[in-house]
């Protein structure tokens, strides 16, 4: 049975949805107003892989991601770049969505915009201010947290105790305690602005998540994800804002957080240098190898990004390939142990995934039978049964098949055969001044027990 580990409840829960076999799935997304950066990638491509084994236990999953158009963060880059806000946004908001793509990451149901849900921010607000739970302090709104007995009780901040964080000190407005945190803005001078019943402004951050997730997978939801560092604060005001008007708890079942990333060891920040967005690191690494980097560590661990972690990432790729290759030299002998090796694989895999998506564990099971096939002949019935198998596991992956179409040329086709008839003819001088040839026009030879398999470098 599926088990998630619960941020909430800190500990593993067998999942059980709320609504039999569908799912809603809520995850942040980016505030829009520069590229992306690795973090983000590892974040979204870990919860990919977990929204795409949920269905492939057959569950029909709702997926969500929000997309922050307006912003404090916005607003700076736009100024600081002499262009409206809005056309900074959605600049942006089409190199993150090409670069969703660019990643293997499969699209979500809806990725609902800041500017396009106005209407239900001041709506949750009013409910919010209706029930006692905000005030109004010269044109701006904010949740009164002492109001909220609960708040805490996701990332156990005692807010006596906390020190101010960034994202509520980016909040310079009056309000009556350091703790509260701002809903809806009263517009600055120059800065973009809706008319709401306390002034014109625009919204907080916090905010629009719940308004979303109310207004396009309900009052309830079975699964929040999000980064670590999402936990606290926004992800505490979010259960603030929700149950205090909803009254429903928990208002989100499973709060699922993936890991932070390290870049040579060190925290990723622009300060330090270290800061990598998506485009140029899909310049250097294909999106196998960078989804592999991201499964070969579970989701909740911290991850560090360098040269040698790409470049196991890219010989376990290469690996995968070479077998695949070699399923195509087939024996006419069959193999007795490949119906039990095939169900023992699967068995193993999906035993890994259940305990909390546990990618690295599922992929020592593909590549303990990749190591148990490469030692015994297959038939040609059985090679088509072992990538079968692969491209089902491949659902959930998007790593281990490639989706190009690698056309070996005619000529490189050819120096195999002169090197196997030198082989044959125990001629090693000749193979061997021809396997140099072949090496040379960018391509690896192996010699295995089958054949000989032949690759791009």
């Amino acid at each position: 049975m599926l088990k998630l580990y619960n941020s909430l409840t800190k500990k593993k829960e067998n999942f059980k949805p709320l609504n039999n076999k569908e799912v809603s799935f809520y995850v942040c997304g980016p505030t829009v107003y520069g590229p992306g950066h690795i973090g983000h990638a590892r974040t979204y491509i870990a919860f990919d892989i977990i929204r795409r084994y949920i269905e492939y236990k057959n569950y029909k999953v709702k997926y969500v991601m929000n997309l922050t158009d307006v912003h404090d963060d916005i607003i700076k880059q736009a100024k600081q770049e002499g262009i409206d806000i809005f056309i900074l946004s959605e600049k942006y908001i089409k190199i993150f969505l090409q670069d969703q793509k660019n990643l293997g990451i499969k699209p979500a149901n809806v990725y609902p915009k800041v500017t396009e849900n106005i209407k239900e921010i001041i709506e949750f607000i009013e409910k919010l201010e209706k029930a006692g739970f905000a005030y109004e302090s010269k044109g701006s709104v904010y949740f009164d947290v002492s109001k909220f007995k609960d708040y805490g009780k996701l990332s156990n901040v005692k807010i006596k105790k906390a020190k101010i964080c960034p994202m509520i000190e980016t909040d310079k407005y009056e309000k009556d305690k350091a703790s509260d945190f701002v809903l809806w803005k009263a517009k600055k001078p120059s800065e973009p602005s809706w008319k709401s019943p306390w002034s014109d402004g625009r919204p907080g951050w916090h905010i629009e998540c719940s308004t979303m997730i109310k207004k396009y997978l309900g009052e309830q939801i079975d699964i929040h994800g999000g980064a670590e560092d999402l936990k606290f604060p926004h992800h505490e005001n979010e259960i603030a804002q929700t149950e205090a008007i909803t009254k429903k708890k928990p208002f989100v079942k499973y709060w699922l957080h993936a890991g932070l990333l390290n870049i040579g060891g060190k925290k990723m920040s622009k300060s330090l240098k270290n800061f990598i967005i998506i485009p140029d690191v899909l310049k250097k690494w294909d999106l196998r190898t960078i989804r592999m980097f991201v499964a070969s560590s579970h989701y909740r661990s911290n991850l560090n990004y360098t040269e040698k972690t790409l470049l196991q990432a890219k010989k376990n790729i290469q690996k995968i390939d070479e077998f695949i290759g070699k399923l195509k030299q087939t024996t006419n002998k069959k193999s007795v142990t490949i119906d039990q090796l095939l169900l023992k694989t699967k068995k193993d895999f999906e035993n890994a995934m259940d305990d909390d998506f546990n990618t690295p564990e599922a992929l020592a099971s593909i590549f303990g039978m990749i190591k148990d096939i490469n030692k015994i002949k297959i038939s040609k019935t059985q090679a088509k049964e072992i990538l079968s198998f692969l491209k089902q596991i491949d659902k959930i992956f998007n790593f281990l098949i490639s989706k190009e179409k690698e056309e070996i040329p005619q000529k490189i086709k050819d120096l195999v055969k002169t090197r196997e008839t030198y082989r044959k003819q125990k001629k090693w001088q000749q193979a061997d001044a021809v396997r140099k040839e072949i090496e040379n026009q960018g391509y690896k030879i192996k010699d295995t027990s089958i054949g000989t398999s032949i690759q791009k470098k």
